[in-house]
């Protein structure tokens, strides 16, 4: 563990802090010691603080956090790796794209006979009733930066952005218990969209990814919806943040279950808290939750075949309790116009960037985002972040700014 630990101190001195006013920055990328790979959609921030942000798909990170915090710890964490803590006051100045690199944590396998005794629908049953003992039940407001985009055979051809605000009130007898506001977003929009994705999008994509178990029991395993599911431990234990974490998979019990998904459920051994959920629609699910969507803005009138509805939910821990960390959604679909095939990609992300408390009226009613269609479009052929202020954002990777050569004028 000392080599470990050495090498991340001489990494210290290669992080970019560059004061701005009453803030600080951290930039650079993050990757696997052992691949040398990126490591993407990784942590990094100041737990204790309740703010931080994510790496993006290509492990590259950009993190502003007040002067005043400078003698917290930094953490950087990902499932299946050794956390990396650090005071941020050991950070130097106007030092930019260090390369840090995570040591895998070893994971504990368990034998085929530990796994067959082991009641995996309890665990996950005692997971959700333990919801409201290891989430907030008290009123609180995300702030969170948002993304939303449309790629057409592998291409970006829409991307939204925005800072958002999200309240949450889990407490019983509130008849809104979350509101979605939007403090500042943008729309880059391509002319080379195709005309077979006219009205492929989800105006209400914002809500969509800001939801969580915080407020309530994923309806898919609501109830008797929890037996529609066959549940069964992963021959491998991973660490998150030091702690052992289930993985609970999951399948249909069979083909005629609606909406039906496969995936994974991870919970921390030492609360009981879940962590992650993750999983994809099968392909029946697929077209069950398509053909029931009452928005015609989601297909237009083309032809078109749904091929995968991909979801994946964090959480990470702050105050003693479990809040949303990131929630990532894509969408596949392949549509043909006039004998010409088009694949369309949405993907929607919401990344949490500080946690708050509130008194529940923090966003009124009257500033509830409705659609993402409001965001005002940009023109000039330039992707810089200046937009954002003080607020912290995901950094776009190189396949989304070559959008700006191809906008909308």
């Amino acid at each position: 563990m000392r080599p470990l630990i050495i090498t991340l101190c001489c990494l210290l001195s290669a992080f970019s802090l560059h004061a701005q006013g009453g803030y600080l920055l951290l930039s650079g990328k993050v990757i696997d010691k052992v691949t040398q790979k990126p490591v993407p959609h990784a942590y990094v921030g100041m737990m204790t603080k309740g703010t931080g942000t994510l790496t993006n798909d290509d492990g590259q990170f950009f993190y502003r956090f007040p002067r005043i915090a400078a003698d917290s710890a930094v953490v950087v964490a990902m499932m299946g790796y050794q956390p990396f803590r650090q005071k941020a006051s050991a950070y130097q100045l106007n030092q930019k794209d260090v390369i840090i690199e995570l040591q895998p944590a070893q994971p504990r396998v368990v034998d085929s006979s530990y796994i067959k005794t082991f009641e995996a629908r309890n665990w996950v049953s005692d997971a959700l009733g333990k919801i409201k003992k290891n989430n907030p039940q008290v009123p609180y407001l995300l702030s969170g930066f948002y993304r939303e985009s449309l790629q057409q055979n592998g291409e970006y051809a829409e991307i939204r952005e925005a800072v958002l605000q999200t309240e949450k009130d889990p407490r019983p007898k509130i008849l809104i218990p979350e509101k979605v506001k939007a403090i500042r977003g943008r729309t880059y929009a391509s002319e080379s969209r195709s005309k077979a994705l006219e009205g492929y999008a989800f105006p209400n994509g914002a809500t969509i990814v800001t939801h969580s178990v915080d407020v309530g029991i994923p309806e898919y395993l609501d109830g008797k919806n929890l037996y529609d599911y066959v549940y069964e431990l992963d021959d491998s234990i991973l660490y998150y943040l030091d702690k052992q974490v289930y993985r609970i998979l999951f399948r249909p019990v069979n083909a005629g279950i609606k909406a039906a998904r496969t995936g994974m459920i991870c919970i921390n051994a030492a609360d009981t808290a879940i962590v992650r959920i993750e999983y994809d629609f099968t392909s029946e699910g697929v077209k069950d939750v398509m053909k029931t969507s009452t928005s015609d803005k989601v297909f237009g009138k083309t032809k078109r075949e749904p091929k995968r509805l991909y979801t994946c939910i964090n959480y990470k821990p702050f105050g003693g309790k479990w809040y949303l960390q990131d929630y990532r959604m894509l969408l596949d679909t392949q549509f043909e116009q006039k004998n010409t095939q088009v694949l369309g990609t949405i993907k929607l992300q919401f990344v949490t960037t500080e946690i708050q408390k509130s008194n529940g009226n923090r966003i009124p009613e009257t500033d509830i985002l409705i659609d993402t269609e409001s965001f005002s479009q940009q023109s000039v052929p330039k992707y810089d972040e200046v937009i954002w202020g003080n607020f912290n954002f995901i950094i776009p990777t190189e396949s989304m700014r070559l959008i700006v050569n191809t906008l909308v004028k």
